[in-house]
């Protein structure tokens, strides 16, 4: 007797019932990542960045291809780019060392690292848990 081979060429219909009725929270762009780097020059056009903080190690980088967060005057920013882009010129999200920096620069790191991690979750569709739901009325 001959069996038949699952073909590929079958679509099914509808959407599958999970555990849950609540529904699904779909990343908003899932090619997207947001890096916190030292900016260690800069022209019209590009800037030079590390994602460590060491100047041996900086790339440049086209300032069309990045979307950049609240900059800093210290040289610390937030800057959301495509992941192959971010691949492609070896950027990742290290760690960066704080004992390369003074006390002021050190906070405004701090707060840059927490930003660019907070986005990165909202690229991937994570929310923080809160004991409320959306649609609930505050004063009911």
């Amino acid at each position: 007797m001959r069996t038949l081979l699952h073909s590929s060429n079958i679509v099914y219909v509808g959407r599958q019932r999970g555990g849950s009725d609540r529904r699904q929270i779909i990343p908003s762009s899932p090619g997207m990542v947001c890096l916190p780097l030292i900016r260690h020059g800069e022209t019209a056009k590009a800037l030079l960045v590390s994602d460590c903080g060491i100047y041996g190690k900086a790339v440049w980088v086209p300032k069309a291809m990045l979307t950049i967060h609240e900059p800093s005057e210290r040289g610390v920013l937030v800057a959301t780019m495509s992941r192959a882009f971010a691949e492609k010129k070896d950027l990742h999200p290290r760690f960066i060392d704080p004992t390369l920096f003074n006390q002021a620069t050190r906070e405004v790191l701090d707060r840059a690292v927490a930003r660019a991690a907070s986005k990165r979750n909202a690229y991937r569709g994570h929310r923080s848990p809160h004991a409320r739901h959306d649609t609930q009325n505050a004063f009911a």
